[in-house]
Protein backbone atom coordinates (compact mmCIF):
# COMPACT_ATOMS: atom_id res chain seq x y z
CA UNK A 1 0.00 0.00 0.00
CA UNK A 2 1.97 3.43 -1.41
CA UNK A 3 1.52 5.97 1.49
CA UNK A 4 -1.00 7.50 -0.37
CA UNK A 5 -3.07 5.07 -0.02
CA UNK A 6 -2.21 4.75 3.94
CA UNK A 7 -3.23 7.70 4.39
CA UNK A 8 -6.62 7.54 2.97
CA UNK A 9 -7.10 4.81 4.54
CA UNK A 10 -6.44 5.27 7.88
CA UNK A 11 -9.31 6.45 10.14
CA UNK A 12 -10.33 10.60 9.51
CA UNK A 13 -10.02 11.61 14.07
CA UNK A 14 -13.47 12.45 15.59
CA UNK A 15 -15.34 15.72 14.76
CA UNK A 16 -17.82 17.30 17.01
CA UNK A 17 -19.95 17.26 13.76
CA UNK A 18 -19.64 13.45 13.44
CA UNK A 19 -21.19 13.07 16.99
CA UNK A 20 -24.88 11.85 17.41
CA UNK A 21 -27.16 14.88 17.90
CA UNK A 22 -28.36 15.29 21.30
CA UNK A 23 -31.91 14.15 21.73
CA UNK A 24 -33.97 17.29 22.33
CA UNK A 25 -36.38 17.44 25.01
CA UNK A 26 -39.94 17.41 24.74
CA UNK A 27 -41.73 20.41 24.71
CA UNK A 28 -44.45 20.07 27.87
CA UNK A 29 -48.04 19.36 27.54
CA UNK A 30 -50.22 21.87 28.34
CA UNK A 31 -50.83 19.51 31.41
CA UNK A 32 -47.31 20.22 32.49
CA UNK A 33 -47.62 23.77 31.67
CA UNK A 34 -50.50 24.42 33.38
CA UNK A 35 -48.92 22.39 36.64
CA UNK A 36 -45.81 24.16 36.25
CA UNK A 37 -47.54 27.09 36.96
CA UNK A 38 -50.35 26.47 39.45
CA UNK A 39 -47.76 24.66 41.48
CA UNK A 40 -45.67 28.14 41.85
CA UNK A 41 -48.69 29.94 42.40
CA UNK A 42 -49.63 27.60 45.37
CA UNK A 43 -46.15 27.18 46.54
CA UNK A 44 -45.43 31.13 46.57
CA UNK A 45 -48.71 31.31 48.24
CA UNK A 46 -50.09 33.44 45.65
CA UNK A 47 -53.33 30.99 45.89
CA UNK A 48 -53.64 30.17 49.73
CA UNK A 49 -54.08 27.76 51.90
CA UNK A 50 -57.80 26.56 50.96
CA UNK A 51 -58.72 28.83 48.22
CA UNK A 52 -61.55 27.40 46.21
CA UNK A 53 -59.51 26.86 42.75
CA UNK A 54 -62.89 27.77 40.13
CA UNK A 55 -61.88 26.15 36.77
CA UNK A 56 -62.93 29.30 34.78
CA UNK A 57 -60.88 31.17 36.65
CA UNK A 58 -57.82 29.34 36.27
CA UNK A 59 -58.38 28.96 32.45
CA UNK A 60 -58.31 32.83 31.82
CA UNK A 61 -55.09 33.12 34.71
CA UNK A 62 -53.25 29.95 33.05
CA UNK A 63 -53.99 30.64 29.19
CA UNK A 64 -55.29 27.03 28.25
CA UNK A 65 -58.70 24.86 28.13
CA UNK A 66 -60.36 23.27 30.80
CA UNK A 67 -59.00 20.21 30.17
CA UNK A 68 -55.12 20.57 31.00
CA UNK A 69 -56.59 22.70 34.21
CA UNK A 70 -58.39 19.53 35.48
CA UNK A 71 -55.51 17.11 34.60
CA UNK A 72 -53.29 19.68 36.25
CA UNK A 73 -55.07 19.43 39.01
CA UNK A 74 -55.45 15.89 39.55
CA UNK A 75 -51.30 15.94 39.25
CA UNK A 76 -50.86 18.69 42.01
CA UNK A 77 -53.45 16.24 43.63
CA UNK A 78 -51.28 13.62 43.81
CA UNK A 79 -48.63 16.07 45.48
CA UNK A 80 -50.36 17.21 48.15
CA UNK A 81 -50.92 20.56 46.90
CA UNK A 82 -54.73 20.44 45.76
CA UNK A 83 -57.82 18.71 47.49
CA UNK A 84 -60.32 17.33 45.17
CA UNK A 85 -63.56 17.49 46.11
CA UNK A 86 -66.52 15.51 44.60
CA UNK A 87 -68.77 17.63 43.15
CA UNK A 88 -67.80 20.52 44.02
CA UNK A 89 -64.57 22.94 43.11
CA UNK A 90 -60.87 21.76 44.20
CA UNK A 91 -59.12 23.92 46.82
CA UNK A 92 -55.58 24.79 47.66
CA UNK A 93 -55.16 22.14 50.41
CA UNK A 94 -55.11 23.77 53.73
CA UNK A 95 -51.54 24.12 56.27
CA UNK A 96 -51.53 21.75 59.08
CA UNK A 97 -49.71 22.75 61.73
CA UNK A 98 -49.93 19.17 63.55
CA UNK A 99 -48.36 17.74 60.19
CA UNK A 100 -45.63 20.79 59.99
CA UNK A 101 -44.63 21.06 63.10
CA UNK A 102 -42.57 17.83 63.08
CA UNK A 103 -41.01 18.13 59.87
CA UNK A 104 -39.77 21.46 61.06
CA UNK A 105 -38.52 20.23 64.21
CA UNK A 106 -36.71 17.67 61.89
CA UNK A 107 -35.38 20.62 60.01
CA UNK A 108 -34.35 22.17 63.12
CA UNK A 109 -32.10 19.21 64.16
CA UNK A 110 -30.74 18.71 60.34
CA UNK A 111 -29.84 22.40 59.49
CA UNK A 112 -28.58 23.22 62.68
CA UNK A 113 -25.80 20.19 62.91
CA UNK A 114 -25.05 20.84 59.39
CA UNK A 115 -24.48 24.26 60.19
CA UNK A 116 -21.94 23.03 63.02
CA UNK A 117 -20.31 20.88 60.93
CA UNK A 118 -20.17 23.31 58.09
CA UNK A 119 -18.22 25.68 59.65
CA UNK A 120 -14.95 23.05 60.22
CA UNK A 121 -15.38 21.36 56.65
CA UNK A 122 -16.68 24.38 54.41
CA UNK A 123 -14.18 25.38 51.22
CA UNK A 124 -13.04 28.72 50.92
CA UNK A 125 -14.89 28.03 47.34
CA UNK A 126 -18.09 27.32 49.02
CA UNK A 127 -17.87 30.26 51.59
CA UNK A 128 -17.32 32.49 48.59
CA UNK A 129 -20.62 30.94 46.63
CA UNK A 130 -22.59 31.54 49.82
CA UNK A 131 -21.30 34.98 50.17
CA UNK A 132 -22.71 35.61 46.53
CA UNK A 133 -26.06 34.27 47.18
CA UNK A 134 -26.58 36.25 50.23
CA UNK A 135 -25.78 39.43 47.79
CA UNK A 136 -28.29 38.03 45.39
CA UNK A 137 -31.17 37.46 49.09
CA UNK A 138 -30.49 40.89 49.74
CA UNK A 139 -31.15 42.15 46.18
CA UNK A 140 -34.41 39.96 46.18
CA UNK A 141 -35.79 41.76 48.87
CA UNK A 142 -39.07 42.19 46.92
CA UNK A 143 -39.41 39.46 44.69
CA UNK A 144 -40.41 36.76 46.37
CA UNK A 145 -39.89 33.76 43.57
CA UNK A 146 -36.28 34.64 43.41
CA UNK A 147 -35.95 34.93 47.09
CA UNK A 148 -37.52 31.31 47.49
CA UNK A 149 -34.93 30.20 45.47
CA UNK A 150 -32.29 31.82 46.54
CA UNK A 151 -33.06 30.50 50.04
CA UNK A 152 -33.43 26.69 48.97
CA UNK A 153 -29.84 27.29 47.25
CA UNK A 154 -28.23 28.66 50.76
CA UNK A 155 -30.07 26.06 52.72
CA UNK A 156 -28.52 23.49 50.52
CA UNK A 157 -25.47 24.11 50.32
CA UNK A 158 -24.65 24.84 53.84
CA UNK A 159 -26.27 20.84 54.08
CA UNK A 160 -23.84 19.86 51.21
CA UNK A 161 -20.50 21.73 53.05
CA UNK A 162 -21.53 19.57 56.02
CA UNK A 163 -19.99 16.39 54.06
CA UNK A 164 -22.44 14.33 55.40
CA UNK A 165 -24.61 12.07 52.77
CA UNK A 166 -26.97 10.34 54.92
CA UNK A 167 -28.22 13.95 56.40
CA UNK A 168 -27.71 15.29 52.52
CA UNK A 169 -30.51 12.48 51.61
CA UNK A 170 -32.82 12.46 54.50
CA UNK A 171 -32.54 16.89 54.46
CA UNK A 172 -33.53 16.64 50.70
CA UNK A 173 -36.65 14.51 51.53
CA UNK A 174 -37.68 16.87 53.94
CA UNK A 175 -36.96 20.23 52.72
CA UNK A 176 -39.55 20.54 49.70
CA UNK A 177 -41.99 19.57 51.61
CA UNK A 178 -42.01 22.55 54.17
CA UNK A 179 -41.28 25.09 51.33
CA UNK A 180 -44.89 26.17 51.04
CA UNK A 181 -45.17 26.44 54.70
CA UNK A 182 -41.73 28.46 54.74
CA UNK A 183 -43.26 30.76 52.27
CA UNK A 184 -46.59 31.07 54.46
CA UNK A 185 -44.27 32.50 57.10
CA UNK A 186 -41.99 34.95 54.87
CA UNK A 187 -44.90 36.81 54.33
CA UNK A 188 -45.07 37.88 57.81
CA UNK A 189 -44.12 41.79 58.19
CA UNK A 190 -40.99 42.24 58.35
CA UNK A 191 -40.18 38.59 58.11
CA UNK A 192 -37.99 39.34 55.21
CA UNK A 193 -35.35 41.77 56.62
CA UNK A 194 -35.02 39.42 59.87
CA UNK A 195 -34.64 36.50 57.51
CA UNK A 196 -31.59 38.01 55.73
CA UNK A 197 -30.44 39.59 58.90
CA UNK A 198 -30.38 35.75 60.45
CA UNK A 199 -28.69 34.40 57.08
CA UNK A 200 -25.99 37.12 57.62
CA UNK A 201 -25.32 35.66 60.94
CA UNK A 202 -25.20 32.24 59.82
CA UNK A 203 -22.91 33.49 56.53
CA UNK A 204 -20.11 35.43 59.49
CA UNK A 205 -20.22 32.42 61.93
CA UNK A 206 -18.94 30.23 58.88
CA UNK A 207 -16.40 32.21 58.23
CA UNK A 208 -15.24 32.67 61.59
CA UNK A 209 -14.97 28.97 61.57
CA UNK A 210 -17.13 28.81 65.35
CA UNK A 211 -19.16 25.99 64.95
CA UNK A 212 -21.41 26.40 68.18
CA UNK A 213 -22.78 29.46 67.07
CA UNK A 214 -23.25 28.50 63.72
CA UNK A 215 -25.36 25.70 65.40
CA UNK A 216 -27.00 28.11 67.09
CA UNK A 217 -28.17 31.28 64.75
CA UNK A 218 -29.52 27.98 62.74
CA UNK A 219 -31.80 26.86 65.00
CA UNK A 220 -32.84 30.08 66.19
CA UNK A 221 -33.80 30.86 62.54
CA UNK A 222 -35.24 27.64 61.60
CA UNK A 223 -37.37 27.59 64.86
CA UNK A 224 -38.31 31.03 63.82
CA UNK A 225 -40.15 30.19 60.43
CA UNK A 226 -41.64 27.54 62.29
CA UNK A 227 -43.55 29.65 65.25
CA UNK A 228 -44.25 32.46 62.56
CA UNK A 229 -46.06 30.05 60.49
CA UNK A 230 -47.84 28.19 63.21
CA UNK A 231 -48.61 31.69 64.16
CA UNK A 232 -50.18 32.60 61.15
CA UNK A 233 -52.05 29.95 60.93
CA UNK A 234 -53.97 29.90 63.74
CA UNK A 235 -54.15 33.66 64.38
CA UNK A 236 -52.54 33.89 67.53
CA UNK A 237 -49.23 36.39 68.90
CA UNK A 238 -45.18 34.97 68.28
CA UNK A 239 -43.27 35.60 71.26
Amino acid sequence: MSQQESVLAAPRPASPDDAPPRPQRPEPSLTEQAAAALRRLILLNLLGPGEVLNEPDLVARLGVSRTPVREALKLLAGEGLVTLRRNRAALVTPLDPADLVPLFELEVALESFCAGLAAERITAAELDRLARIQDALEAAHDDRDAYTRLNRQAHRLIVTAARSPAIAEAHGRAFPRLERARNFALAADGRVAESLAEHRAILDALRAREGDRARAVMQAHVARTQALMVARLTEGPVR
